[in-house]
């Protein structure tokens, strides 16, 4: 999710954001043998990577990290404070799940 023109947007997009985005949205989803397949685009997320590589730590050490994003798309036409308040609408419900709180205001 960047806009368009796309390579525009993307250099745009760096230099405002300072840093890279990591994975949060996009298309997501799957072919299988017979050539069917089903296909969503992601507008939220939440993931954790596998700690099997990890460095081992003991139990008083041990935490879990999970990355959580949401985004949306914004045209010439968006009103940015409405634009702003989905992406939060969005991020709430997620942070619900892990019993956060929530500014709803």
């Amino acid at each position: 999710m960047t806009g368009a023109p796309k390579k525009r947007s993307v250099e745009i997009l760096r230099e405002l954001e300072g840093g890279p985005r990591g994975i949060y949205s996009g298309a997501l989803g799957y072919w299988d043998v017979g050539g069917g397949g089903d296909w969503s685009v992601v507008i939220r997320s939440c993931f954790k990577l596998d700690p099997t590589y990890e460095v081992a730590l003991s139990p008083e050490e041990h935490h879990e990290e999970w990355t959580l994003g949401a985004g949306g798309a914004i045209t010439a036409l968006s009103d940015r404070e409405s634009e702003w308040e989905e992406m939060l609408l969005k991020l709430r419900s997620v942070l619900r799940i892990f019993g956060a709180e929530t500014d709803s205001s």
